[in-house]
């Protein structure tokens, strides 16, 4: 079974997010109609899975707002 990983790149999303906010999460798609919804990337492992969300924040500042986020199913 596939592993499907969203990548968010949107600021306010990424913060709703890390604030584990997760009913203003579901709410802001709804609040801004200009919101892309990204596609899925498909992974057949949990280690490729891992490997992936991992590379996503490699050589970022662990302090600072990230600039994309992984979320996966």
């Amino acid at each position: 079974m596939a592993i499907k990983v969203y990548v968010i790149s949107n600021s306010e999303a990424i913060q709703y997010c890390l604030n584990d906010d997760v009913e203003g999460f579901k709410e802001y798609p709804a609040s801004d109609e200009m919101l892309a919804v990204p596609s899925a990337e498909y992974l057949d492992t949990e280690a490729e899975t891992l490997a992936f969300c991992v590379g996503i924040g490699y050589g970022t500042n662990e302090r600072a707002t990230p600039d994309f986020y992984p979320l996966r199913s």
